[in-house]
């Protein structure tokens, strides 16, 4: 193949050679010379070329090489540019709604320190506060790890119960009602994993105002199953968007859109599955699976 380029690339060389070789054999004749000096002459000359050829020929092949090793470089340049612009774009916009978000718990501490404070609501509004800041300090450690992975065997019902711990006043204030059943035990990061799974029960505790949660584990998978207001059908696929909070979450004012796409974000990196089926008004169901 190259061969055929190079050869393609010398045609105007190949044609002068061919045309003065004409005009050689033209001269022989007309002149009556004998054909004997003019193989001799011409073989000469056809030998002559032929070195010149195969030298060049190296000489454009190694140019070659190089011309393909820049365009390589400058297209492995550009992917990471491109890479780069659409982080910091996306990093951009996910602070910008991270920032927003962020004004609901302060306006709402600052409204009950010109009235009356109430404890319950103002520990509610410092955990909002604190896991906002969580989301997005995770967010941009995920996306500039390297090697920080640390794998384990990891219990999952060991996980799911301390963050139940962690979120036991919501459930006391809601009277939700809990249920976690099984355990699975796989090779992971606990603490990457903590973090997905606490945005997945998060989520689960904030759209519930009634009813329960049920945590199932098995061999293979997690299921986390609430009874809350469920997830419009058109919103289903585009749930693990940065920034998306759907017809729930911009109706009730308590998303940020990002706390699917930072469990999404970590769970890939963990060769983990994710999967979401809801129905609005009966809840939605949560499945966890080893990709």
């Amino acid at each position: 193949m190259l061969w055929y380029k190079y050869l393609i690339s010398k045609i105007p060389q190949i044609g002068v050679f061919l045309l003065m070789l004409a005009i050689y054999i033209v001269n022989f004749w007309l002149w009556q010379l004998p054909m004997m000096a003019f193989f001799n002459s011409s073989l000469f000359a056809l030998i002559i070329f032929v070195i010149y050829l195969i030298s060049s020929y190296f000489r454009w092949r190694e140019v070659q090489e190089r011309i393909s090793n820049v365009i390589k470089e400058n297209q492995t340049l550009q992917r990471k540019l491109d890479q780069q612009n659409q982080a910091a774009r996306e990093l951009e916009d996910i602070i910008r709604v991270w920032s927003h978000q962020m004004k609901v718990p302060l306006a709402a501490i600052d409204l009950m320190a010109q009235t009356e404070i109430d404890h319950k609501e103002l520990k509610n509004q410092v955990f909002s506060l604190e896991n906002y800041l969580k989301m997005l300090l995770e967010y941009q450690r995920i996306n500039n790890l390297a090697t920080d992975f640390r794998f384990d065997q990891v219990s999952f019902a060991t996980i799911m119960k301390d963050l139940v711990k962690k979120y036991s006043h919501f459930f006391i204030q809601k009277n939700l009602k809990l249920q976690i059943t099984g355990d699975w035990r796989v090779a992971t990061d606990q603490r990457w994993m903590s973090i997905a799974l606490e945005q997945l029960l998060n989520n689960a505790v904030k759209y519930t105002k009634s009813g329960g949660i049920i945590i199932e584990i098995e061999e293979g998978q997690l299921t986390i199953r609430d009874s809350g207001i469920g997830i419009l059908p058109e919103d289903v696929p585009r749930l693990f968007e940065h920034g998306f909070t759907g017809y729930n979450g911009r109706i009730q004012q308590k998303s940020t859109g990002l706390g699917l796409y930072l469990s999404k974000l970590i769970l890939d990196k963990l060769e983990f599955k994710i999967e979401i089926v809801s129905e609005i008004g009966k809840g939605t169901c949560v499945s966890l699976r080893k990709g």
